[in-house]
């Protein structure tokens, strides 16, 4: 009988055409995760504050502005591989069979961005400059993992409040990987449909509308848009687009970054304000390949949490939302607490 596995692999689903990551190397955050902690406790001292940069391995990006006692290395914004990676930048991507099954060796990257050395700066406090030195982070660091030709798809994303984090200080992932995931390649596939049947993208077709009907539509400004889709899957989710159409986020350009940072401070503060500053996720969906350059547009997707997982969700894919898309939009947008 084949031992079970001690480093991380991928295997896919055949069934559901999915990978999955095995990570035995986690196995105690499963158990760590059961043993409850009291409310308001965290782990000290913090890995991410000032002072306490040795408890990271060594930065691979950082942002730097002025030295200070509270800040000695004057970093604003610093990046570093994560200390217990799900994927790991070493090695060749090997791939094998398992009898019908397919496995592949856990070959990516995974790189943990310290958002801000301010230990309780929430991202709706960060100013115009923080926020668009943190996107910065996040485009030059896409653009640098896109180099490797190991890798097939690169996601940004943020879980503010997670309960299996032992640590409130805003951080945030880069994660590379050898395969397109199932979700995003689902995007692909429907993008890839709408365009052949109307020659149009989707995404874009969905700004015009949205922004003629104006009743989803949470914030604007000359190059952003952010909007409740209309089919929701969750309460008060909410997409930011680019006006303009392009697949890949590593494109934005210089000239856009002040105007994606200001339109997140300003739906972080909405969001804060009408629900009571909820947790959340948040990805980035982009492409690196330029073979859907016509029909995909990069965005991202914000999903509050606000209530358990539901079973149905799991079970069927069907998802249960209690708040319509136009009214979630009109309160985010009217600063309007949800009652």
């Amino acid at each position: 009988m084949e031992a079970f596995p001690q480093v991380s692999e991928l295997r896919r689903d055949p069934l559901l055409r999915r990978w999955v990551i095995i990570a035995p190397e986690r196995r105690s955050d499963l158990i760590t995760r059961r043993r409850a902690r009291p409310a308001g406790t965290q782990v000290t001292p913090c890995p991410f504050c000032p002072g306490n940069e040795h408890m990271n391995p060594k930065e691979i990006y950082v942002i730097r502005t002025d030295q200070s006692a509270r800040n000695p290395q004057g970093w604003a914004v610093r990046v570093t591989p994560d200390r217990r990676p799900l994927l790991r930048v070493e090695g060749p991507v090997e791939r094998r069979g398992v009898g019908l099954f397919d496995l592949m060796s856990a070959t990516g990257a995974h790189e943990l961005v310290t958002d801000t050395p301010d230990h309780d700066a929430h991202w709706a406090d960060f100013d115009g400059t923080q926020m668009e030195r943190l996107f910065a982070s996040y485009v030059a660091r896409y653009n640098d993992l896109r180099n490797d030709r190991r890798f097939r798809h690169v996601v940004i994303m943020k879980n503010y409040g997670a309960p299996w984090s032992r640590y409130p200080h805003q951080h945030s992932h880069v994660v590379a990987m050898p395969f397109i995931p199932r979700r995003i390649e689902d995007e692909f596939i429907g993008a890839k449909e709408y365009y052949k049947l109307k020659e149009r993208c989707v995404f874009c077709d969905a700004l015009r509308e949205e922004e003629k009907v104006g009743t989803r539509i949470v914030a604007v400004n000359e190059h952003f848009v952010v909007y409740a889709p209309f089919a929701s899957g969750f309460s008060f989710e909410v997409w930011v687009l680019p006006r303009r159409h392009t697949q890949d986020f590593g494109e934005m350009g210089d000239r856009a970054l002040p105007a994606l940072a200001a339109i997140f401070q300003e739906t972080m503060q909405k969001l804060r304000t009408t629900l009571n500053d909820p947790h959340f996720s948040l990805a980035l969906h982009s492409s690196l390949s330029r073979d859907n350059s016509d029909e995909f547009h990069w965005h991202w997707e914000l999903i509050p949490h606000l209530s358990g997982e539901i079973g149905m969700e799991w079970a069927t894919g069907l998802y249960f939302n209690s708040i319509a898309p136009e009214d979630a939009a009109a309160c985010l947008r009217d600063g309007l607490p949800l009652t």
